[in-house]
């Protein structure tokens, strides 16, 4: 059975007539409204990453029809996301709660790295997705825009 958790001081929220609903299965007692947000909290990092493994990595569009190969896609995807992150890691950001690594530039200096078999070492990688840092922008409140994808055919391949 759903259960619905309110915020017990409503007049707080009345006053920017705003109302937050979370519905659960979860004991009340056991999961309050606090560690909710902690949890949904935790889950948003997984979102981030996803949508940076469909978007910047190019995970949304596949090369193969089978089941098999948009398998191995999707492995050799997230194997990418494991080492451009590990790199992305590895570099030094001086202000880590003003500024970060544009994560899509790091992406594509790491798949330039591998397609061309460079012989530098991973120094120089570091060096380089260093000099693309971008602000922090926090507290932004943007509405999303969603637009529909047409399908894309393989025309191309009936020739």
């Amino acid at each position: 059975m759903l259960k619905a958790l309110f915020y017990t001081d409503y007049r707080r929220y009345l006053a920017k007539d705003s109302w937050e609903v979370l519905i659960t299965n979860l004991d009340r007692n056991e999961f309050p409204v606090e560690r909710m947000k902690e949890l949904y909290h935790k889950r948003w990092d997984i979102e981030t990453s996803f949508r940076s493994l469909k978007y910047a990595l190019g995970g949304i569009n596949f090369h193969s029809k089978k089941d098999e190969f948009i398998d191995m896609e999707i492995y050799a995807h997230i194997i990418m996301y494991n080492v451009v992150s590990a790199c992305v890691n590895q570099v030094n950001v001086v202000h880590k709660k003003l500024y970060a690594v544009d994560f899509k530039m790091a992406c594509h200096i790491v798949r330039h790295f591998f397609h061309r078999r460079n012989q530098k070492p991973l120094e120089c990688i570091y060096d380089e997705i260093s000099k693309y840092i971008q602000p922090v922008r926090t507290g932004r409140t943007d509405q999303r825009k969603v637009k529909t994808k047409p399908p894309v055919w393989f025309v191309y391949r009936v020739a």
